[in-house]
């Protein structure tokens, strides 16, 4: 590009890096005019909490006008500046924030109920969380990420969301073990240059050619160890943020080499969504004819951010991963029965969906009856933590209110509209006579609007509540 040409455009654009894609993209001026727009706002309804409808109902209620993203049921755009992070129906975990372009990849999984699959690269957990609820809340997912202090955000969307078909383990993905057992589809989300998210992370600090060899190495590492994984006639989600076909179809390319017949490229096409096909030749190098059944997501095209993704089949007849995968061993767990059922008075039957189980002496998790981790690597983390029973008395966890508040009977405080920021920012205030009437002093779940918000101490002596809301809230806008 010519100086004056380049000058034509902000200066913080990495316009050096992305000048070498103008051959494929059909319109630059287009392309650059969306790379210098902000991001608008998306998220997604949680279906385990409310309909979408309902969603959209309640943003309206609090001043927004949710626009629905028409290729994605029950998800909605707002503004670019709207603030999602800290609203109470979030904390609530009625959505999810996820930028558009990032909820492809788990489109083209298509999750089906019941189903094990695997998320090799999960953190920070959006689309982790979009197949959890795409099972209906069954089944099993295993989300691993190679960086323990990843996994922090992961589950804290987790948590909020109420996915209880969720396993977190810590391994690196390009030698993810035979011993994890088969799965029916995989998603590898991989690590990448990041070229797609320009619009909301600004401009790069690495990028260029030799960023993007350097990263293919890694990604073909990650895609061949997804198609080992898979089992036969399984599905394979291969994506990335990254405009670099050196990252895209380049990596594609090589691991249907690998492969051969064993694994073939089938159409990611999603309707209402304008994609462009994938490229069959960069730079002298050709790539197998398959490769253009692949997508790219570019911003102009649908005011989104910037992405690629493959779908891949394993044949039939391919070798098959010869590890079962583990069963969840449930304990007798009285202090569920206690503090769930009897002490906040919720129906006899709303446990028996989920198993319980104890990862140590300090409390007790749920998971689903059907769920089977990983034999090999151990589980970091498996369903969610209901109950603390090293507190006396036990305490209900945050999770186990958003999860179970809405069915609760006793023990139970719904907030007035008047109360809410209180609660939010961790104060003790009064209740009125009503809210507290049928209430003992102690732990009492808490509620707005219907939906469970956290926990808070109740004193029947003076009639006041303190927030137990929990003092710091991570992973909230994942992407």
């Amino acid at each position: 590009m010519s100086k004056n040409h380049a000058s034509a455009y902000p200066s913080d654009l990495p316009l050096e890096a992305l000048v070498r894609y103008r051959p494929l993209i059909d319109d630059w001026d287009a392309f650059v005019a969306a790379l210098n727009r902000p991001l608008p706002r998306c998220l997604w309804a949680n279906p385990l909490r409310l309909a979408a409808g309902t969603l959209a109902a309640v943003l309206r209620s609090e001043g927004l006008d949710p626009e629905p993203v028409l290729w994605y049921p029950g998800a909605f755009r707002l503004p670019p500046d709207t603030p999602v992070g800290g609203q109470w129906w979030y904390f609530a975990g009625l959505a999810h924030c996820q930028e558009e372009a990032s909820l492809l990849p788990v489109r083209l999984l298509d999750p089906r109920p019941g189903e094990r699959i695997l998320d090799l690269c999960a953190a920070p957990g959006g689309k982790t969380a979009q197949i959890a609820v795409a099972l209906e809340g069954r089944g099993t997912v295993v989300a691993n990420d190679v960086l323990v202090g990843r996994i922090r955000p992961l589950r804290a969307n987790l948590e909020r969301l109420g996915l209880l078909n969720v396993s977190l383990t810590v391994w690196d993905g390009a030698s993810y073990p035979n011993a994890a057992g088969a799965f029916d589809r995989i998603l590898v989300d991989a690590p990448c240059s990041c070229e797609g998210t320009l619009r909301r992370h600004g401009p790069l600090e690495h990028y260029g050619p030799e960023v993007s060899t350097r990263y293919a190495r890694l990604q073909q590492a990650l895609l061949r160890r997804a198609v080992a994984l898979c089992r036969p006639g399984g599905r394979i989600v291969y994506s990335t943020c990254t405009f670099a076909p050196e990252e895209n179809e380049a990596v594609v390319d090589a691991v249907l080499r690998h492969f051969g017949s064993a694994v073939r490229v089938v159409p990611a096409r999603i309707p209402g969504l304008r994609t462009a096909p994938g490229i069959t030749e960069w730079q002298g190098q050709r790539f197998d004819p398959q490769v253009e059944l692949s997508l790219r997501l570019w911003p102009h095209h649908n005011d989104t951010g910037g992405f690629f993704a493959a779908v891949l089949e394993k044949a039939e007849d391919a070798e098959a991963p010869r590890v079962e995968a583990a069963g969840v061993a449930a304990i007798e767990a009285p202090e569920l029965r206690r503090w769930l059922l009897d002490h906040h008075g919720l129906p006899p039957d709303c446990l028996a969906q989920w198993l319980p189980w104890r990862r140590s002496s300090r409390g007790i998790h749920l998971v689903r009856h059907d769920h089977r981790p990983p034999r090999h690597p151990q589980p970091a983390v498996m369903g969610l933590e209901i109950l603390k029973t090293a507190t006396r008395p036990p305490k209900v966890t945050t999770a186990g209110t958003l999860l179970l508040a809405p069915l609760a009977t006793r023990q139970v405080i719904d907030l007035e509209t008047g109360q809410l920021e209180a609660y939010l920012r961790r104060c003790t205030f009064p209740l009125n006579g009503e809210q507290g009437k049928d209430c003992r002093s102690g732990f009492v779940m808490v509620r707005y609007r219907g939906f469970g918000l956290g926990s808070g101490w109740f004193d029947a002596g003076t009639g006041q509540l303190e927030s137990l809301f929990p003092k710091r809230t991570v992973g909230l806008t994942a992407a």
